[in-house]
């Protein structure tokens, strides 16, 4: 039996398991070493590449073409919006040697509780979001953003806070 076809069974039966347990994956979208504590939505068309792993809460949802990867901690009903890019790691930039010879710069990002991250969003290495912050659509997140502030912009910037 071909490889692809040995692989697509392989991911129905992984599909199939963590569906019994409320993980929802739709078509198209490719995942590995990720860590599911609860029930989750994965709509079609994204990547989770955890590196090394990728954690995430209850109720979690997340739209279609999103692409998560590297080191990366997501809390309890943490909402993100379609084309949303979260990535902890970039190439070195020192001088003396290409850009594209260099080691990655990795830094862990954490995602607190009840966050909802809007639509296209870029969430940049080393980054820590509080519990019930909201990202705007389109924000470049360089750095932290406190508990339950709403941030917007490039780069973002807290412009208030909710409540």
């Amino acid at each position: 039996m071909p490889k692809s076809i040995i692989n697509r069974f392989k991911l129905i039966i992984i599909k199939s398991r963590l569906k019994r347990k409320g993980v929802i994956i739709y078509n198209n979208t490719t995942f590995s070493n990720v860590i599911y504590k609860g029930t989750a939505v994965i709509e079609p068309y994204c990547r989770l590449v955890g590196s090394p792993k990728i954690q995430i809460g209850n109720k979690f949802y997340l739209n279609a073409n999103c692409h998560l990867l590297g080191d990366i901690t997501i809390g309890d009903n943490v909402m993100i919006g379609p084309k949303t890019i979260i990535w902890s790691r970039d190439h070195g930039i020192e001088l003396g040697e290409p850009m594209n010879m260099q080691p990655h710069v990795e830094q862990p990002i954490s995602i607190g509780d009840d966050v909802w991250i809007g639509a296209g969003a870029i969430i940049l290495k080393g980054v820590s979001i509080g519990d019930g912050a909201v990202i705007g659509a389109g924000a470049v997140v360089t750095k932290d953003i406190p508990s339950n502030g709403i941030a917007v912009g490039n780069p973002a910037k807290v412009i208030k806070y909710r409540g």
